[in-house]
C-alpha cells in the first residue's frame, strides 16, 4: 500500500534569469524548494511557507500555479521509496531584486541557478520531465522582467 503525501513549493524567479534551487549537501540533487502541506493550510500558502524555510526567501509575488504532478518520495540515499508518492503542486514566483538566499530546515545549501542550467541540474527524471513541461511558462515569465 503506498502513501501518498501532498506537497507544496515553487519555481522562484530571482534577478536575471536566475531560479532559486536547494540542496540538502553538496552530495545530493537539486531541487526546487517545497515541503508538505500542514492541516488545514492552502498549498499556496505551504508553497510560501517551504521556500522560506529552505531557502530564506518571502515577499514573493504569485506569478502563476503550475499545476500538480505526482512521484515516489526520495530516500537519503537517493533512491526512490516504494511505500511513499508524493503530489506535488508548484507555483511560480518572482521575488525582490537582490534577494538572498538563506538556506535553513534540513537545507545546507541553496543558489541562483540560470534558467538554462535549471533542467540540467533537477538529477530526479520525474522532476526534469515535469520542469521541462512547464518551462515555456517559466521562460516567458523570465522575459517579462
Amino acid at each position: 500500500m503506498t502513501n501518498t503525501r501532498r506537497t507544496a513549493g515553487g519555481i522562484v524567479l530571482g534577478d536575471h534569469g536566475t531560479i532559486a534551487m536547494v540542496r540538502r549537501n553538496k552530495e545530493s540533487q537539486w531541487f526546487f524548494p517545497k515541503g508538505g502541506v500542514e492541516d488545514g493550510e492552502t498549498d499556496e500558502a505551504a508553497a510560501r511557507r517551504e521556500i522560506e524555510e529552505e531557502a530564506g526567501l518571502d515577499n514573493l509575488e504569485v506569478i502563476d500555479d503550475l499545476g500538480s504532478y505526482i512521484r515516489p518520495g526520495i530516500l537519503a540515499d537517493g533512491t526512490y521509496d516504494p511505500n511513499t508518492s508524493k503530489e506535488i503542486h508548484m507555483f511560480l514566483f518572482a521575488t525582490e531584486p537582490h534577494s538572498e538566499l538563506s538556506p535553513a530546515m534540513e537545507i545546507q545549501e541553496a543558489a541562483w541557478i540560470p534558467l538554462p542550467r535549471v533542467s540540467a541540474s533537477l538529477e530526479d527524471p520525474k522532476d526534469r520531465a515535469w520542469f521541462v513541461s512547464v518551462f515555456e511558462r517559466v521562460r516567458l515569465a523570465v522575459q517579462r522582467d
